[in-house]
């Protein structure tokens, strides 16, 4: 059986507690000191072991085991910042050549909902700075949380990738066939990759639950049931942050991951990068998604999109697309762009465990007011681009 692995990393810029009286006087939003450290820890708990692991496993192998990362360009963005470490390490992953790197929207927005131009804009972006980093150029797309759609689909075809993430939810696409690539529809050249959601998720979120049913899951098991599956490729996809952060050194992921690639192996799979499975392997038919779907719980865009903050912060960003890129300021358009992340959107719903503030009523009001301030600097450049126009016709 070929497997093919996948893994997401992305650390959002926290906004500060910006208040109404900043609005025109304090232009900077991020919380730089919180996000440099919440960058450093995760670093020490998971990306640093994680990438030295994997590089053990491409070395011991021979070269056998490969992978995928995905990696937003904020991460890289706040890594070249703060922990320049992180980058040389995942350079030191990309000299192996066993580990290929997809494309993603760089401020991993949700543009491909709102701004398909930006979207492709985004994406541009990020597969630049991958080249410039680690010498490749992504051909996949991984959208923002595995967004996926006809639509988008048809996105990522227009910007010649050869391939494109979705989550295998079987109650989101209809004519689902999990492990066999796929193409939407009228788009017969950039395939689709199917995530397994099944055992993506045992991986990621089941293996250290005490009431599954397989708790505590032996990698030998899972192995086994890699090496039974039926199809092409087995698309297995999570969040770096699963090894050392969501799940704990003293779960034993490390030494769990340490014995399962060589057990997969052993039973004579293969592992595949997404990269490799699309030139490999036909689609073996099309799957229809017409509305928009993600690797979330639900399966759909709720977590950013469903209540009314989420829905008039997302208007107003998208809003100010026509204005800002008027303006020519690169760094206007860095910040607006920043102010896309989805993680924004998502500390303004109640369930988010994972929010820096408050309440998301506080997300929404640091949000909406930074964004305010935004709003006034594009207006100044704008006048002052007019009086300038102004002046040189006179």
């Amino acid at each position: 059986m070929n497997i093919s692995l996948t893994f997401h990393a992305h650390q959002p810029n926290r906004l500060i507690a910006y208040d109404f009286f900043k609005i025109g006087e304090h232009a900077f939003y991020e919380d730089d000191n919180l996000n440099a450290q919440v960058l450093s820890q995760v670093a020490e708990r998971c990306y640093m072991p994680a990438n030295r692991l994997m590089k053990q496993l491409i070395e011991l192998s021979d070269g056998r085991f490969r992978f995928a990362l995905a990696l937003s360009g904020v991460i890289l963005e706040q890594a070249k910042h703060h922990r320049p470490d992180l980058i040389t390490s995942f350079r030191e992953l990309a000299d192996t050549g066993c580990v290929e790197f997809l494309a993603m929207p760089y401020y991993a927005s949700l543009a491909s909902l709102y701004s398909p131009g930006e979207f492709a804009e985004q994406v541009s972006e990020h597969v630049d700075l991958i080249e410039s980093l680690f010498d490749v150029r992504p051909t996949v797309l991984w959208n923002t949380g595995m967004l996926y759609s006809n639509s988008i689909a048809a996105q990522a075809y227009d910007m010649g990738m050869e391939g494109i993430m979705a989550d295998g939810n079987r109650q989101m696409i209809n004519n689902l066939h999990t492990n066999d690539l796929q193409c939407a529809p009228l788009i017969a050249t950039t395939k689709t990759i199917v995530r397994n959601r099944r055992l993506s998720n045992d991986l990621a979120i089941n293996r250290v639950d005490p009431a599954w049913s397989e708790y505590p899951l032996s990698p030998y098991t899972f192995a086994s049931w890699l090496h039974q599956q039926q199809g092409q490729v087995v698309s297995l996809s999570m969040d770096y942050e699963t090894l050392g952060e969501r799940q704990p050194d003293s779960t034993g992921v490390f030494e769990f991951w340490r014995t399962l690639i060589p057990a997969v192996l052993f039973n004579e799979d293969y592992f595949v990068t997404p990269g490799e499975a699309v030139r490999s392997f036909h689609s073996t038919g099309t799957i229809d998604c017409p509305q928009p779907i993600s690797c979330s719980t639900f399966g759909t865009t709720s977590q950013w999109n469903a209540n009314v903050m989420q829905q008039e912060a997302i208007k107003k960003i998208y809003d100010l697309e026509e204005q800002v890129k008027a303006s020519c300021d690169r760094d206007m358009i860095h910040v607006w762009r920043k102010l896309q992340s989805a993680d924004h959107f998502h500390y303004m719903e109640k369930s988010n465990g994972f929010t820096p503030y408050p309440s998301p009523y506080d997300a929404y009001i640091y949000y909406m007011n930074a964004l305010a301030d935004l709003q006034v600097r594009v207006k100044q450049e704008a006048d002052m681009l007019r009086a300038m126009e102004s002046k040189n016709l006179a």
